[in-house]
């Protein structure tokens, strides 16, 4: 066990001793509110984050009566929290779920279907668009309702996904996937066909980072299968090999060429691919085209890697840098990071904010932008800075290794 988990389950085990004098605050306030307050203090430690950590909760109280809904996906946490409602609540009407609902011991348990999947914050499509998966990202599915499902992406994002979206895979169909040559698609946009020939009729739409399996080859053209069992044929030069990808060391020249293919491409809040993305989605795109997975957000991504400087002075910086701008920290207010961007080279910078453009923050250039300067809060560099969470390789990330053949290494 990790020391951070080791110090998560004594800090967790800490909080259900401290616990022991419910009773008497919960007759000076009441049991939900009492109940709610605990419960904070367990997800401060637990799920601090829950855009990757599950911690679905609601206290509802009726009629007098309190009533608790929470749904988590670590076992040990589980087990503390039963155990807390048991010992200081004990008249609470608790309803405590382990997800996934299905018990496996795989965690790929899905395939994403469509060249772009929108994920969103609950389950229905007026709901936000928290993040999108791209063709053949693997899945872990923690929940089923109605024709949705809670799924987690490999930067461990969780949002809700609809049924068409993905299909599941069972460890069989895991396996064929993960002996399978697979291939990245390595162009803006463009299309497979129902036969070799581009005249055909289009099976679907690809964006740089779909994910197919080969099955064959005819002439200029692969034959791929989708997770859904359509067949297609794609165009050879328009894809890298994905062990290939999985491999790679970013290399900054090509961050900033891969950067280039997007520009002029929409902002979406939530978007995280070539059709249409927003900031982070930009910065993470471009570096899993170099062979890393980076956390979903820009707040998130502002965590991890090397911190060049605090005070924007590009003659320190590299391209490939990431900027992070937002609110400084003052005396009075902490730091909050809403945007990112990607350095360039001369001051300039490439970044998705009402589409992907190239802007920079010194006034001599007619491109500058005059409110970035006074937003400006760090510059990271990543490269070979990696981790267990916030920066991995495609090839260290749990998700892809339980999809990645490396017998396919080189080919």
């Amino acid at each position: 066990m990790s020391l951070l988990k080791q110090s998560s389950l004594l800090s967790l085990a800490a909080i259900l001793f401290l616990t022991s004098s419910c009773s008497n605050i919960v007759e000076e306030s009441g049991l939900c509110e009492d109940l709610s307050a605990v419960l904070d203090s367990v997800q401060k430690v637990y799920a601090p984050d829950k855009r990757v950590k599950l911690w679905m909760l609601d206290i509802q109280k009726t009629n007098g009566a309190c009533r608790l809904d929470l749904a988590i996906d670590n076992k040990a946490t589980y087990n503390i929290v039963k155990t807390l409602m048991a010992k200081d609540f004990p008249e609470v009407d608790a309803h405590i779920e382990l997800l996934p609902e299905k018990e496996s011991a795989r965690l790929v348990t899905a395939l994403a279907n469509n060249s772009v999947i929108n994920l969103r914050s609950e389950p229905r499509h007026s709901a936000e668009i928290a993040t999108q998966a791209l063709l053949g990202t693997p899945l872990r599915i923690l929940e089923m309702r109605d024709g949705w499902y809670l799924v987690q992406t490999p930067n461990k994002y969780i949002a809700w996904t609809d049924d068409d979206a993905i299909v599941e895979v069972d460890r069989q169909q895991l396996e064929k996937y993960k002996a399978a040559k697979k291939i990245v698609y390595d162009k803006q946009y463009g299309f497979s066909y129902s036969e070799p020939d581009t005249k055909s009729l289009v099976v679907s739409d690809l964006v740089l980072g779909c994910l197919l399996p080969v099955k064959g080859e005819k002439g200029e053209f692969y034959r791929v299968s989708y997770p859904d069992g359509r067949n297609a044929f794609a165009l050879k030069n328009e894809f890298i090999g994905f062990e290939e990808l999985s491999n790679k060391e970013p290399n900054m020249d090509e961050l900033v060429e891969t950067a280039k293919k997007l520009n002029g491409i929409p902002y979406l809040w939530g978007g995280t691919s070539s059709k249409a993305i927003d900031c982070s989605g930009f910065t993470s795109t471009v570096y899993f085209m170099s062979g890393l997975v980076l956390q979903r957000d820009a707040s998130q991504q502002a965590k991890y890697g090397n911190e060049i400087s605090n005070d924007y002075e590009y003659d320190k910086l590299q391209a490939g840098d990431l900027l992070f701008f937002g609110r400084p920290a003052s005396d009075t207010l902490p730091e909050k990071v809403t945007h990112v961007a990607l350095y360039m080279k001369d001051g300039e910078f490439i970044h998705a904010s009402g589409k992907v453009r190239i802007n920079s923050m010194d006034s001599m250039h007619s491109n500058f932008i005059s409110s970035y300067p006074r937003r400006f809060v760090r510059a990271v560099r990543l490269n070979g800075n990696y981790d267990d969470f916030g920066v991995q390789r495609i090839r260290d990330n749990d998700f892809y290794k339980e999809i990645l053949n490396k017998e396919n290494e080189g080919q």
